[in-house]
Formats: structure tokens, sequence, C-alpha cells
């Protein structure tokens, strides 16, 4: 581990539609919540069916036993496993997105792995061996490690490759990551670590209104701003003044109108609906209807951006057309594929939630 930061040695962290040489996931088990293998399984294999024909997924498993059925499974669908690389590493949740590496590259086409000390959103799930994901996967791939100052989740981060980053405070300014660190301490440590030059800071949610949806998160920005390109920002939207996340998504709004990139550009802010349809918790101790209900997480802003591939969430929603519509517009030479995610959003996340990116390290001469 260098005592310089990555920044200080010409890394930066690239946008996702930039070119991949593959994607990680952690392969759900049932070690720390039961059912989350029956009922996600295969949705995983959706994902990788969707991702295998245009970049490497590499996959993390939990031991040899997890590692054997995956080879099973992958047998049946009838994928090539020769664009898969199977890792076991102990690991909690199939959160890849929060608790796995987020990959850097430099000039000279090398990758480094920074790890952020993943505490489980705020301590809320385990997390002591998801913590240690990016150090085994930088073991794994010999890549030098940068091991941040702070705590923050891969969702909490969106970049547009040029050195603008967009967050949310609730999610990162928090004392459930970062007790006793300021705003200032916080952005020099992104800044250093992710080789980020510039801050968009949205508000994000309280801690109320946060554990009244659901969101163990406390609202990451990947479920309501997105890059699509170095200044332009598909945002989660209703039109529904009565609708509870009204005040948040217009406060976002707002604040996205006077926000300017790292050259001095503004936003171009392009609407992303939400889905219309409330959820009705499966999750609940009732096993038949009427099940709890309440208001749902679920957003189309939780796309995921890959090699030819946007996979997007959909939800059997009236607004499932438009949005993946809108999405392919941004990316017209990419194919858009609606992954189901009703239950993963029940969960707490969606396909970005469970991805992360691997960057194609180019030389540049």
């Amino acid at each position: 581990m260098s005592s310089k930061t990555p920044k200080s040695l010409g890394y930066h962290m690239p946008a996702e539609w930039e070119a991949h040489e593959g994607t990680w996931l952690i392969w759900p088990h049932n070690d720390t919540h039961e059912g989350t293998q029956l009922h996600l399984e295969h949705l995983w294999l959706d994902m990788t069916m969707a991702l295998h024909e245009h970049e490497t997924v590499h996959i993390i498993v939990t031991d040899e036993r997890r590692r054997d059925h995956l080879h099973d499974q992958v047998k049946y669908y009838g994928l090539e496993e020769k664009n898969l690389d199977i890792h076991i590493i102990p690991n909690d949740d199939v959160w890849a997105r929060d608790c796995g590496q987020i990959f850097l590259v430099n000039v000279h086409g090398e990758l480094a792995v920074t790890a952020w000390n993943f505490n489980g959103w705020g301590e809320r799930y385990p997390f002591k061996k998801d913590r240690l994901v990016p150090e085994k996967t930088a073991e794994a791939l010999s890549l030098p490690l940068f091991t941040a100052p702070i705590t923050l989740e891969g969702g909490a981060v969106e970049v547009n490759g040029k050195g603008t980053m967009l967050a949310t405070r609730s999610s990162i300014i928090n004392p459930n990551r970062n007790p006793g660190k300021n705003q200032e301490k916080i952005e020099k440590a992104i800044k250093d670590y992710l080789g980020i030059e510039h801050i968009i800071w949205l508000s994000g949610a309280p801690r109320d209104f946060c554990d009244l949806v659901g969101s163990d998160t406390d609202l990451h920005i990947d479920g309501y701003a997105r890059f699509t390109d170095e200044s332009t920002v598909l945002y989660s939207w209703t039109d529904d003044t009565t609708n509870n996340f009204y005040p948040y998504l217009k406060q976002h709004l707002d604040e996205m109108k006077e926000a300017r990139t790292e050259s001095g550009k503004p936003l171009t802010l392009v609407p992303l609906p939400k889905p219309v349809n409330e959820m009705y918790s499966t999750l609940a101790e009732a096993t038949r209807p009427p099940f709890d209900r309440k208001l749902s997480l679920g957003t189309y802003a939780n796309f995921y951006v890959a090699n030819n591939v946007v996979l997007v969430p959909v939800y059997g929603d009236v607004n499932d057309a438009n949005a993946k519509s809108i999405i392919a517009e941004h990316f017209p030479d990419r194919e858009i594929v609606g992954i189901p995610a009703w239950y993963t959003s029940e969960l707490g996340g969606m396909m970005h939630c469970v991805t992360q990116q691997q960057p194609l390290a180019e030389i540049v001469n």
C-alpha cells in the first residue's frame, strides 16, 4: 500500500460508460439473509447472460461449495465460462457496488483498487466480511490497494469522468459513516482517493424519512441522479406533489439547476419518471394478502452501463417503457435490457447497486 494518494500518482475514476474490462458481481447466498439465493439467483443469471457477451463477468462466491453450484447453474443456462472469472472471497451480502472495490486508472494504463472502510451503511447490517472484499480483490488481481481515510459506498459516488462527482450529503456527511469529520475533510479524501476536482452536493434526505421508506443507504445518489455524459444528468422525478419523495426530488432539482461541472458548464437535466405503482411488501410477516404497504424505493435511475448494454430495473409498471426509451436516447449504441427489480428494491437496491465496473486499462503514449 502506497503512502501517496491515488490522485498524486495520476489515478482517477473513469465514467461508467467508458470501456470496461469487466463487471463484478457478488453471487447471492443465504448465509446472512435466509431466502436470498432463492429469490435473487435467477436475476443474477439474467444479468450475467446480458453482460458476458460484451465483457468479462467477475463473480465472487463465498466458498468452494457455492463455486461448484455456480458452475452447474452456468452450464444449465448455456453460458460460456470463458467469459466468466470466479473468485472465492467470503462476503456478507450481494451489494457489490457498496462494499466492493472502486477501480481507478491512470494515463499509463495502470489500474488500482480503492477501499472505503465499508461499515454496513452505518452498521445497519453485517459487514465484517464485506469490508475485506476490496483488499481480497486487489490481492487476486495483483493490483495496488489504496485505503481511503473515510467511509463511503460506491453507490454514493457518481462521476462524469472529467473531474466532477455528484453525491448526497445524507449518505456521506453523516455521523453513521464519518463521525467527527466535516465536509472539508471528507471532500479532501474523496478528491485525493478518486482523482476528483469538483463535487456537486445534493441534500439527500433526513434519517427519519430514509427509515420510513427503507432507504438503508441514506439516499444514495445512484437512485436519483446519473451522468450520461460530461454534463447531462438523468434525474428521478414525479409530478405528483403528494408523493412523499416529491420534496426531496424537487430540492435535488433546484440544487442541480444551480450546479456547474469542473469546467463551468451548467448541467443539462433530463427527468426520468419514478414508477407509479406502490410497493406491497412481500417481506412482511403476512403470508397472504393484504400485504403491508410501504413507499416504493423503486427507481429507474439505478441502471448500470456496460459495454454495448445497459441493465435497467423494471417493475411491470406503466412507466417501464418510457423510462427505457429515455435511457436509450442517451445510450443509442447500447442494447437496453430490462431486469425485474421489485424484489431487489424491497431489499434496498437495484441493478447499479449489485454491479461494479472494472475499467479497461488502455496505455496512452
